[in-house]
């Protein structure tokens, strides 16, 4: 988190000579209305003048022979640009277009937590229950590790991406381990590294571990549960969640890419591509506008319900942890702003939101952490706007 903040922070202060002067971030609590807005027809496509589209064309012109990404605005329900810049298949010549299907990373925790809110309303599962009340596995962690603190990142575990000896235990408990081969690892080597509510600790486990719920209460995999209540309803056709064969062999599906010695190599699947959660799933621009607009809408859950996305996690001394079921939470030039930045694999992305102005950017990289960053760009275009 602070890595890609101050990445974003030094991309700015570069950028200034394009794109005029930038603002400054801090973190605090938001709730923000959230007013209803029409998401069943068509994305309306603005037409817009060309001064903005050639800034944000110079933000990505680096991109041009090489992997690249796919950058999209929305302001007031319309995409008022979309575009994809560079190379999604390097050894192809492919070119990235707005249908390329990227990895989200960890933007990916966000429909974790709707899932979550989901089965909330459906009366399956209340936010303060100890995790083990679920999930028998996981009872040895206590009555004070609770869903809420899962979805906050205040719950205090040591997961695999916190303990080598974790992570070694679970790649070697199966070829490819699952969420139930997680529970498993943690019931054995699982730990805490602070007191439940005590610190904010960023932790893939835990969403993992929430992912595992979600296929325990519903009798779903995660990825069918996904389908179900999230991509179908709201029509996002091509999005999935892994493991899935279109992550190889589907069409449209971006390559991810690392630079050693110059060049560009594409990564291979990696061994915890079977464990959903905490960032599992591929979209497009388009599905993720379908995705932006119903979060204006009952469309998903209740409005009232979303509402407590976008409230901070409290610590046990009353300090606010800046950050929601799964949204960053802060004030970026006098604006709220929530979002959520996502790497995995050479895939990197970042959605922005400013919910009171009806205004988001996306941004959708296949570059292994790009000197500009997801973040970086998302901000930089924001500026743009909100001038």
């Amino acid at each position: 988190m602070d890595i890609a903040k101050t990445k974003r922070i030094v991309f700015i202060v570069l950028s200034v000579a394009v794109i005029l002067a930038c603002g400054t971030a801090s973190d605090g609590e938001i709730n923000p209305s959230l007013a209803p807005q029409p998401v069943d027809e068509e994305p309306a496509v603005a037409v817009e003048g060309g001064g903005m589209l050639s800034q944000i064309d110079s933000l990505m012109a680096g991109y041009a022979d090489m992997p690249g990404g796919a950058v999209m605005v929305i302001q007031n329900g319309e995409i008022v640009h979309q575009k994809g810049y560079g190379l999604a298949d390097v050894e192809n010549g492919t070119p990235i277009t707005t249908d390329s299907i990227f990895h989200l990373g960890s933007v990916g925790k966000q429909f974790t937590a709707l899932g979550i809110m989901i089965l909330k309303e459906q009366g399956l599962v209340d936010y303060d229950d100890p995790i083990g009340a679920y999930l028998p596995e996981l009872e040895w962690m206590g009555e004070q590790v609770t869903v809420r603190r899962l979805l906050h990142h205040t719950s205090g575990i040591m997961g695999y991406d916190d303990s080598e000896e974790v992570y070694d235990a679970l790649v070697a408990s199966t070829d490819q381990p699952t969420n139930d081969d997680l529970l498993k690892v943690m019931a054995e080597y699982g730990d805490m590294l602070s007191e439940p509510g005590e610190e904010y600790s960023y932790n893939n486990t835990g969403y993992d571990i929430l992912g595992a719920l979600i296929e325990h209460v519903s009798r779903q995999t995660y990825s069918a549960f996904m389908d179900d209540h999230i991509f179908k309803p709201l029509g996002m056709k091509h999005t999935f969640a892994m493991p899935n064969s279109q992550r190889l062999n589907g069409k449209n599906v971006a390559a991810s890419y690392y630079f050693e010695d110059g060049n560009p190599w594409a990564y291979e699947p990696d061994p915890l591509d079977k464990i959903n959660g905490s960032g599992s799933i591929y979209s497009t621009l388009g599905d993720m506008y379908l995705y932006d607009q119903a979060l204006y809408t009952d469309q998903l859950v209740r409005r009232e319900t979303l509402a407590d996305a976008f409230v901070s996690g409290l610590l046990n001394n009353g300090e606010e942890t800046a950050y929601g079921f799964a949204f960053e939470l802060g004030e970026y030039a006098g604006e709220a702003y929530v979002g959520h930045s996502g790497a995995w694999l050479g895939f990197e992305s970042y959605y922005l939101r400013f919910p009171e102005r009806n205004f988001s950017v996306v941004v959708l990289l296949n570059l292994d952490y790009s000197e500009e960053g997801a973040e970086g760009i998302a901000f930089s275009i924001a500026d743009l706007y909100l001038k």
